[in-house]
């Protein structure tokens, strides 16, 4: 069972049998000499795979907040097993979290894909991320989780923002990510291989969207800085935190080491 905050260090990974991809944001360094809280704030695939064997195990974790990123329709098909705040994460102003593709694309076009979404989530749910931010920012409210279906795409652009927001340096933000490659294989994720590949992607593409392209991430987090000035001036204007939420949220989630 994991640690609550400031104790001994736990695994990252916290394994489960439905589950493949619940990992805790604890034990970050940060630009200040801090670390991240342990067992304050958890990123996952979605928690309608928690079988009735996992569900005393989830409970320990005392996750009081869960944020669904999830669409309506995915939410309606595969309902979760606890209460959530819905707050879908969308990569176009369609509300849309896929973008174009056609039956040639390639598996380099399948990262780019990947891309375009995360820079368009930026864009188009930056009011979202403020909502979970400013409620990560609130004591009461955790521990916390959030999630989407596999816990890579929308998950992974929610969680880069928050790391970077609490000082965690740029490339440890990026083997975050990539550690979703070390859980969530194509063959452990196979319904969401099948329904890019029904949705008329080609299996070289479809399989270069199911992985973790740290160039993908590095490249929406560089668009942070060029559209936006950097991380601060992107969540004190775009997503909408005032300079003291912002500091709450570092003091919440962050400990000296």
């Amino acid at each position: 069972m994991p640690k609550t905050a400031d104790a001994a260090p736990p695994e990252r990974h916290v394994p489960f049998d439905g589950l493949r991809n619940l990992r805790d944001l604890g034990g970050y360094p940060t630009a200040s000499g801090a670390h991240t809280r342990w067992g304050l704030v958890y990123r996952a695939d979605s928690l309608h795979k928690l079988t009735a064997a996992d569900l005393p195990g989830y409970h320990r974790l005392g996750i009081r907040t869960v944020y669904d990123l999830r669409s309506e329709a995915e939410r309606t098909t595969d309902p979760g097993p606890v209460p959530t705040v819905h707050l879908p994460i969308v990569g176009r102003a369609d509300g849309e979290i896929s973008a174009p593709r056609t039956p040639n694309m390639s598996s380099a076009d399948g990262e780019s894909l990947l891309r375009d979404i995360y820079v368009g989530a930026l864009v188009h749910s930056a009011p979202q991320i403020g909502v979970i931010l400013r409620g990560l920012a609130e004591p009461t409210n955790g521990p916390a989780l959030f999630h989407c279906h596999g816990g890579k795409d929308r998950t992974g652009i929610v969680a880069a923002v928050l790391l970077l927001a609490l000082g965690v340096p740029r490339e440890t933000v990026l083997d975050d990510y990539e550690l979703t490659s070390r859980y969530l294989l194509i063959e452990a994720n196979r319904d969401s291989f099948d329904s890019l590949v029904a949705s008329g992607l080609p299996p070289e593409a479809a399989a270069s969207v199911m992985g973790t392209p740290r160039w993908a991430m590095a490249d929406a987090i560089e668009a942070i800085d060029n559209t936006h000035g950097g991380i601060e001036n992107y969540i004190t204007g775009t997503v909408g935190l005032t300079a003291s939420q912002l500091n709450a949220l570092r003091e919440s989630l962050t400990a000296a080491i």
